[in-house]
């Protein structure tokens, strides 16, 4: 896409360097506006207008409000001195292959603001997003206003999250746009994030909370967002005074009914309207990634900047409906009831319909609009964002010493704590009620919770941040004295129910039962603290924490109260413990907050920042977790590993300078794996007990969990062979039991210790058994031999491939050779990303590295127009 004109000059240019025309004006103008309603500007609010301290003449206020009319794409197009607009190759993905394209800030801006197509728009926020790059060619000048050049990406970003006219449709983004934008946002600033948390260079984050400020802030409080307004349809006054008065329904102009203030205006209207709708608004969605961004938000050291812990205290505890004007009074919901049973009526008049009909739509219109209003995603969204933030208690130098030592302040975010607690205890009050209220009504509708399993997954979250980032000595929670009083008692018990499995453990096993997403965010709960107890090395002890969860979760799975999707679940959260995914990913949460797998399964596999960002957010693909950013989770799987080495070694023959498990553990791990074996063979069934929750010896029916559900046992053989992998070294079958069914074992079988230590219970594998699995394995030699020459081939095809490499490398042809023409590209390297699972970044990364990606190797230096005839000419 092309202009006639060049899109700037020098002329214009240099004249940008200067400050904005009449800046003098406008400083008089807005000196005695600065402190109108001072008292009413919240904590967060303040600490915003106290970091930001802007000249006059800069093209954007203190408040990150345009100034002087500018937006934030004509002050970069003055960077364009080309007659380019924007380029986008192949729109319709008809080529097979990966394109790398380049383009200046401003081509990237008019894509965004004039292209109609989203994905189009999406393309140019994800790149913005990671402006300016190193190779990024450097720009005559430095600031346009006032404004950096290097933050017009940034302004562009913002400008669309906001709202800016799109130029293509003369309308705001679509909000699934505006909502990439905020993520985009967040994205940038991370990219371009200050050292320290205490810097006040937070432009992105500012633009973020100051889009929250203008929409859901209303007189210094969080206003709820409703997803419906009252639209009213008025009459046409031309068209009224043409027909006498008489309104008609073909024609006329929509107003809001929250643009009125006055009560008696808002009343007319309602009277005066030929029709009264609900209509549905979307902003919804933008918010609540705006409070993701937000939270996701992070220094170079990892830490979130205090006005994050601010704005995400003040959205949970700061929710104030009164002053929200377009929530419609009991008298106004009265009064359009009456105005649309009237409309009712005088349809049926002209019409001619039958009572019974009109009746039955009209008692359907009012239970519909009668449903009660819950903001639980908003909500959810919140709690599950804490889950982002990084924080750590401050530092206090001794004058004496000069060491540093931490504070005995409470933690940062013990506020975030107890608000996820209080939201906690509220949702499963009102889980309990309705619960409660099932079992009388028995109408066989089950209710699903939202608010639960975000503020579990948040609650248990913070706890293990607050005990990982806290030292022993400066816990104020922890006193030495017995008998001694805490200094916050309510503090103490939430600390105490945050931070103990039993708390979980009860949410889970409550009757009557809970909704599956309450209680798989509970079981990831569960999971993480008992990973955690063996994040340190410890040589006295066993780290029994995973194999304690494995145990838990294999026993609820087993129950016959749990639904077939909860075990599925269940399963799915003892692989990702096992792969270091349990507390980075937050599972049950993701999929739960949303009625939308698509949009939930994309956060599950991308993180919150989606697959632009990378994986110190969280994803499942990438599984790299730095200590630096993520300290709880980091915790988690470090005693998660201990607990993986310790499935798989106990039972071995261990080193001399290795600690041996004792037999008891031996034993635990044996009993467990017969169970899981049995699970995966429908074997496991039988009478179970209520009162000890346990099952009764395996039946000579196959009458298992397992036996009819056949996604449930390959999940469990999943996680059997990520266990107990079959491979070079490993056999496939758990050292464990293998120990306990030696001879040296059996000779003490039947003795006291033998069924003191549980042995009795592992399984033991008896003459025709191991006879009929002999005859199987013959039986499958020759599937496997085909295997293992596929397996072969495929190796031989990769030697193939670096062959060819080097040989192309010894061409007589030196030119061909030079420019890369017909020669195959390099192998790549397995590196540490590559070994995580980042394939794709990992091959990107290498192929930029020797320049064989396109992205250097070919430039285009010129554009020629061709301008042809038309028949007027």
């Amino acid at each position: 896409f092309l202009h006639g004109d060049p899109v700037t000059t020098t002329k214009q240019q240099t004249a940008a360097r200067g400050p904005i025309e009449s800046a003098s004006r406008k400083k008089n103008t807005q000196g005695g506006k600065s402190n109108k309603k001072k008292n009413e500007t919240s904590s967060s609010t303040a600490l915003l207008e106290a970091s930001s301290s802007v000249q006059d003449d800069y093209a954007f206020s203190g408040t990150q409000l345009h100034r002087g009319g500018y937006q934030a794409l004509e002050l970069v197009r003055l960077t364009n001195l080309s007659q380019l607009l924007w380029v986008r190759v192949d729109p319709q993905g008809l080529y097979d292959g990966r394109i790398a394209l380049f383009q200046q800030d401003s081509c990237l801006g008019e894509q965004l603001f004039h292209d109609g197509e989203a994905s189009s728009q999406v393309e140019a926020l994800r790149a913005l997003a990671e402006r300016p790059l190193p190779l990024q060619g450097a720009v005559k000048i430095n600031n346009i206003y006032g404004v950096p050049v290097s933050e017009l990406p940034v302004r562009l970003l913002a400008d669309c999250l906001r709202g800016s006219v799109a130029l293509h449709a003369d309308l705001p983004h679509n909000p699934a746009v505006r909502a990439q934008a905020a993520l985009a946002i967040a994205q940038w600033q991370n990219n371009k994030a200050p050292n320290t948390k205490d810097s006040f260079e937070w432009t992105g984050l500012k633009l973020l909370i100051q889009y929250f400020n203008e929409r859901f802030r209303k007189s210094g409080s969080i206003a709820p967002a409703k997803y419906a307004q009252v639209c009213l349809k008025m009459a046409n006054k031309a068209q009224a005074a043409s027909t006498g008065g008489v309104q008609s329904d073909d024609s006329g102009q929509y107003q809001y009914l929250d643009m009125f203030d006055d009560e008696n205006v808002r009343e007319d209207e309602i009277e005066n309207a030929i029709d009264i709708e609900n209509e549905e608004d979307e902003e919804y969605r933008v918010r609540s990634s705006v409070v993701t961004a937000i939270a996701c938000c992070r220094a170079k050291d990892g830490q979130s900047p205090p006005l994050v812990l601010t704005i995400l205290e003040e959205i949970l505890q700061g929710e104030d409906e009164s002053v929200m004007k377009n929530l419609v009074t009991l008298e106004e919901s009265q009064l359009i009831k009456r105005k649309k049973i009237r409309k009712h009526i005088e349809r049926k008049q002209l019409t001619n319909q039958d009572d019974e009909i009109v009746n039955t739509e009209r008692n359907l219109c009012d239970e519909i609009a009668d449903l009660p209003y819950v903001s639980s995603s908003l909500i959810g969204e919140t709690l599950l964002a804490l889950c982002y933030v990084n924080a750590s208690p401050s530092l206090i130098e001794d004058p004496a010493t000069g060491k540093a030592f931490q504070s005995k302040a409470n933690h940062p975010v013990i506020p975030l704590m107890q608000a996820c607690y209080r939201w906690l205890q509220w949702d499963l009050y009102k889980e309990d009620i309705r619960l409660e209220s099932e079992m009388i009504n028995m109408t066989g509708i089950g209710g699903n919770s939202t608010i639960a399993p975000c503020a579990i997954t948040g609650l248990y979250a913070l706890s293990l941040l607050r005990q990982v980032t806290t030292d022993s000595d400066a816990d104020s929670t922890n006193t030495s004295e017995k008998g001694k009083k805490r200094k916050n008692e309510s503090i103490s018990k939430m600390i105490d129910d945050a931070t103990s499995v039993q708390y979980y453990v009860e949410i889970f096993d409550s009757r009557p039962i809970r909704a599956d997403a309450t209680r798989a965010a509970a079981a990831q709960a569960i999971t993480c603290l008992c990973c955690a107890v063996n994040r340190t090395d410890n040589n006295d002890e066993d780290p029994l924490g995973l194999l304690i969860a494995l145990e838990f979760l294999l026993n609820r799975i087993l129950e016959p109260t749990t639904s077939p999707t909860l075990r599925q679940t269940l399963v799915l959260i003892m692989l990702d413990a096992c792969t270091g995914k349990v507390c980075l990913i937050q599972r049950a949460a993701t999929l739960s907050i949303q009625n939308d797998m698509i949009t939930a399964g994309a956060r599950l596999l991308n993180g919150p920042l989606g697959a632009s960002y990378g994986n110190d957010v969280g994803n499942t693909f990438l599984t790299s977790v730095s200590e630096l950013s993520l300290p709880a989770a980091s915790a988690v799987n470090n005693g998660a590993r201990r607990g993986m080495q310790l499935l798989r070694s106990a039972g071995k023959q261990s080193k001399s300078n290795q600690r041996k498990p004792s037999d008891k553990v031996v034993v635990q791990v044996a009993r467990f794996a017969t169970s899981l074996w049995r699970t995966i063979n429908g074997e496991l069934g039988g009478k179970y007990f209520e009162k000890d929750r346990t099952f009764s010896a395996v039946t000579s029916v196959v009458d298992g969990v397992c036996a009819y559900d056949s996604y449930l046992r390959c999940s469990l053989m999943s996680l059997w062979q990520c266990i107990w992998p079959n491979s070079k070294n490993n056999n496939g079958l758990c050292p464990a039991v293998q120990r306990v069914q030696s001879k040296a074992w059996k000779e003490h079988e039947g003795t006291a210790r033998y069924k003191d230590l549980g042995a009795d219970q592992v399984m033991s594998v008896e003459t025709n058994e191991k006879i009929a699995a002999e005859i199987s394995y013959k039986a499958n030699e020759s599937l496997r031999n085909v295997i293992i020459s596929e397996i072969d081939r495929q190796r031989w095809r990769g030697e193939l491939a670096k062959r060819r490499k080097d040989s192309m490398n010894g061409t007589k042809d030196p030119i061909a050779a030079s420019q890369g023409l017909n020669q195959p590209l390099d192998i790549v390297d397995k590196n540490e990303s590559w070994k995580l699972g980042a394939w794709v970044t990992s091959a990107a990364h290498q192929r930029r590295a020797l320049g064989a990606d396109g992205g250097s190797m070919v430039s285009v230096t010129s554009f020629k127009l061709t301008m042809k005839g038309t028949p007027d000419d």
